[in-house]
């Protein structure tokens, strides 16, 4: 029976402990988030919180350091972004890890034209894997509805006290209300967190970047098209 994967998150380790990590499984995985919400019923660090779950879900699963959160304030100069970002890899980059994994949900196609120019140029710079995707990029897009059913259930299955139940509103004529739940929230957590595990290990054990490069051309003609 094989040894379940070694994890942590970066805040709570020792040095040493960080350095046995990345010996072990030299994944990093870097969540960040746009501070914004899209309903009154939901907390300003919605975004936040659903992506460090399904991080987490798969580090659990692959093993590596999770880091905390890249805010990104809505006001914030996207450029400045890019900065910090880029410093944030080239961080991680010295600290023996070769693969980082950069999940996050971008507003824009120039919010997700720049991760992706960012993680080029690392892994061009220092010769570091870098995946970044959306939350649900490997699942379903459509779960990324701000605001509405899939949002609501994984706030619900996450962070159930921070959720304002009395102002769920519909959306796009569903009873969101009534239909969103922690279960369904769990179910969407356990699947994401499955599909990015399952893309991660396989990129750990066949270091193939022809797979990243073809993902981010998809997302390029998307935009262009």
């Amino acid at each position: 029976m094989s040894a379940a994967p070694v994890w942590g998150r970066a805040i709570e380790l020792l040095v040493c402990q960080q350095q046995q990590i990345a010996a072990c499984t030299p994944v990093c995985w870097l969540p960040w988030a746009t501070y914004a919400t899209y309903g009154n019923h939901l907390p300003l660090g919605t975004p936040g919180f659903i992506t460090t779950a399904i991080v987490e879900r798969a580090a659990q699963r692959v093993g590596g350091v999770v880091y905390p959160v890249l805010w990104r304030d809505r006001d914030l100069d996207i450029n400045l972004f890019r900065q910090m970002l880029t410093a944030r890899l080239a961080m991680v980059a010295g600290q023996a890890f070769q693969i980082a994994v950069v999940v996050g949900l971008p507003e824009t196609a120039t919010d997700d034209l720049a991760v992706m120019e960012v993680a080029e140029s690392a892994q061009h710079q220092h010769r570091l894997l870098v995946l970044a995707v959306s939350p649900f990029e490997l699942v379903d897009e459509k779960m990324q509805d701000h605001g509405a059913l899939w949002e609501t259930s994984l706030m619900l299955a996450i962070r159930p006290d921070l959720v304002d139940v009395n102002q769920i509103a519909d959306h796009d004529g569903q009873d969101v209300r009534h239909v969103a739940s922690p279960s369904l929230g769990q179910q969407a957590l356990h699947l994401a967190g499955e599909r990015l595990a399952i893309a991660v290990r396989d990129l750990l054990e066949r270091r193939d970047t022809s797979v990243i490069a073809a993902l981010y051309q998809q997302r390029r003609v998307r935009y262009t098209s």
